[in-house]
């Protein structure tokens, strides 16, 4: 394939991955908007909702017994002074440049309005008005994954669907002998459960992942096994097409470079057959290991066929050579560190696809902890096992202050790798009279610090977005869900088309109106000066006079001069129905008056 035909199919995939992502965001947040709307007031007050309501209504202020009276105030000649200095030959210019700035009455009417909108949506909850943050280059939001394990059974339902805009049910496990799954009891839950209702319901893309793991199970299904590879594909066709699910996530693990071809090969045939069956409406994920020594894992040979690549920021204490007592997501303090950890891996994956395209990499994090049992002595492990992050709170955290159960129990920040350690000694069956040595027991886990590192790194180095491992490995605390929606999500900006006019107009009417108001003034003057003049001649003026237009015209004028002077002085402020009623029943008596001295005249021999 020509330079040519790999760019134009870069920039189809692209485009892709844009409208379909950017067409779903924008539905979500229109779906919110109008659900707010009609569901939002029939939600109880809660206690938090109650004590804002007091605090904005305010409290009764006691009055002073030693203070003042009104009529003393009234009477006291140095408080007249103070509220008026009739000496300020500054004040009508000030009032004037005030008057400039002020909004028209339009715009004011429209704020308030637009205000009242506002409140409205406030009170039904902001934290459902907010959309997820785009990409470095502003072309499409970024991606929050997450993968929901089939052994939460249906915690997908509290979900917060509003947070994450793609998931992904794990996991259709090939049978590498045969390409079926090696746990049909799941996928006919999957198959027969609202997942992916339930996430299209709110916006939300729902994928399913596919997962081979092990060099002896991927060898066999690789290699050799065409009839295996066509039944993986029409089982996944079959359930894609039964559930209205948006495509699929790969999770292959364990490919060594022998396989690398076959890898490729397979991967390429997989999302085309996909593609051809299904149209360009389904998504491709793949995802990749931490550590890819060998570089079979070169994303630049699928970027054509795969949309997402997720880089499984985690499992690092899992190393080539073996298990090693570390982080499971370590993230060094420096750059020039030579341990690996998110940053070398990340940076090994846009090596591969190039800066340009950095923003179709997510790195996933871990919502887990790694639990060390070491020999105090030795440092030999003895036992390593993950646990989620609700176990980490309750079973460690919070009972740090159980010294049976923690003896001497510490807890730090480790700034160096960006995680949390908690360890102790464990003295359970050891006799220390006897020369035993207790076993060292130490935890690492990331909370809100390191993570907020890690989620910075991930704006620095223009990634796509972020993926959580897993879903539901929170569940009873919420402060991990509140930074990832405060770091990856906005408030949207509601405007309203009708207020920006009416900005618009009255920004136009303020910076013309000293012009406007000088053209005026000199006609007005003018036309005061003829009109005097014309006065002196008796035939003039009994013309005009008798002339019932010019009556009107005359009034008209004599009541936009006395408007026009007493608004900038400032005489109708704080009255303007008494202004409105003075003008309408002046301009009526006037028009009486002229009436019976019309009649009387027209009696007159």
């Amino acid at each position: 394939m020509g330079n040519h035909q790999v760019t134009m199919a870069q920039n189809n995939i692209g485009r892709a991955i844009e409208n379909r992502v950017k067409s779903k965001s924008k539905q979500a947040v229109r779906r919110q908007i109008s659900a707010l709307k009609i569901k939002g007031k029939s939600r109880a007050y809660s206690s938090k909702r109650a004590l804002k309501t007091t605090l904005r209504d305010g409290a009764t202020i006691p009055e002073d017994p030693e203070g003042p009276t009104l009529e003393e105030l009234i009477l006291d000649d140095a408080t007249k002074g103070e509220l008026e200095d009739n000496n300020n030959e500054n004040r009508y210019i000030q009032l004037f440049g005030e008057w400039l700035n002020m909004p028209s009455d339009a715009e004011l009417a429209e704020m308030e309005r637009y205000q009242r909108y506002l409140d409205s949506l406030r009170n039904l909850g902001k934290d459902q008005l907010r959309v997820t943050k785009n990409i470095w280059d502003d072309t499409r939001p970024m991606v929050i994954f997450g993968w929901h394990p089939h052994r939460m059974g249906e915690l997908y339902k509290g979900y917060d669907y509003d947070l994450y805009n793609v998931v992904s049910y794990y996991s259709y496990d090939i049978n590498p002998t045969t390409g079926g799954t090696l746990n049909p009891s799941i996928m006919s839950n999957f198959m027969q459960s609202e997942f992916v209702e339930t996430a299209h319901g709110q916006g939300c893309s729902a994928l399913l992942s596919v997962t081979c793991l092990g060099e002896e199970n991927l060898r066999r299904f690789l290699v050799n096994n065409p009839p295996a590879q066509r039944r993986l594909m029409d089982s996944l066709l079959f359930i894609l097409d039964s559930t209205d699910a948006d495509g699929i996530e790969i999770n292959f693990n364990g490919v060594n470079p022998e396989l690398k071809n076959d890898f490729v090969r397979f991967v390429r045939v997989l999302s085309s057959t996909i593609t051809a069956a299904r149209g360009d409406t389904s998504f491709i994920f793949m995802s990749v290991p931490p550590y890819d020594p060998k570089n079979v894992y070169d994303i630049s040979l699928f970027e054509e066929y795969v949309d997402i690549f997720v880089v499984k920021g985690f499992n690092f204490h899992r190393t080539p050579e073996g298990l090693e007592k570390m982080p499971s997501a370590p993230f060094n303090y420096t750059a020039l560190s030579t341990a690996p950890d998110l940053r070398s891996a990340v940076d090994k994956y846009i090596a591969n696809i190039g800066p340009l395209y950095s923003a179709r990499i997510v790195l996933a994090l871990p919502y887990s902890g790694t639990l060390w049992h070491t020999d105090g002595v030795t440092d030999e492990v003895l036992e390593m096992r993950s646990i989620t992050y609700s176990d980490v709170q309750f079973d460690f955290i919070m009972q740090i202050d159980n010294y049976e159960k923690f003896p001497g129990a510490q807890l730090r920040y480790d700034s160096m790798q960006s995680v949390y350690v908690f360890k102790y000694y464990d003295y359970y069956g050891v006799d220390t009279m006897m020369g035993d040595i207790p076993v060292e027991v130490t935890l690492y886990f990331d909370d809100s610090l390191s993570l907020a590192k890690k989620y910075s790194y991930i704006f620095k180095n223009r990634l796509g977005g972020v993926g959580v491992q897993f879903l539901g490995n929170d569940m009873g605390f919420y402060h991990l869900e509140f930074l990832l929606s405060s770091t990856f999500m906005e408030d949207i900006d509601i405007e309203d088309p009708r207020l920006a006019e009416a900005k618009r107009r009255g920004n136009w009417f303020r910076r013309n109106s000293i012009y406007i108001l000088t053209v005026i003034f000199y006609i007005s003057i003018f036309v005061a000066i003829g009109f005097c003049f014309a006065l002196f001649n008796q035939s003039v003026r009994q013309k005009l006079f008798e002339e019932g237009r010019f009556r009107v015209l005359f009034m008209l004028f004599l009541t936009f001069l006395i408007l026009m002077l007493g608004g900038y002085m400032g005489l109708f402020r704080g009255a303007t129905m008494p202004l409105l009623i003075g003008v309408v029943f002046g301009a009526l008596m006037s028009w009486i008056a002229w009436k019976v001295i019309s009649r009387r005249k027209s009696l007159t021999p």
